[in-house]
């Protein structure tokens, strides 16, 4: 994993089991928001999956990245995610392969200084 969480990451619900493993249909969606400091992001993101099942899984991580790397951190995030989840790398691949970031989903803090 390229991208270390901040502070560990919250699941809801916790699910110790890999409970997507054959799931034929699942879904995904996510949310970031980010703190800019003079040369890095402090970058929050949650990730949601859907399962067939009309269940929700919800990851939340925080890193600190320099900026450029939203994308890759984002897509990371939600790679890591169907992995827990017990999705096979393939198909996560196939499910991530046309991923574009969408910066409607972002919400941003003004520039601060570190400290």
């Amino acid at each position: 994993m390229l991208y270390k969480p901040t502070t560990g990451f919250l699941y809801l619900p916790q699910s110790p089991k890999p409970i997507f493993k054959g799931a034929n249909e699942i879904h995904f969606d996510y949310y970031f928001s980010a703190r800019y400091f003079e040369e890095s992001i402090v970058l929050d993101v949650t990730t949601k999956i859907f399962s067939e099942y009309d269940h929700v899984f919800t990851r939340i991580s925080s890193h600190r990245i320099k900026r450029g790397e939203v994308k890759t951190c984002v897509k990371e995030c939600l790679l890591t995610h169907f992995l827990r989840m017990g999705v096979s790398r393939k198909r996560a691949n196939f499910l991530l392969k046309n991923f574009s970031l969408s910066f409607r989903k972002l919400e941003v803090q003004k520039e601060l200084r570190e400290v």
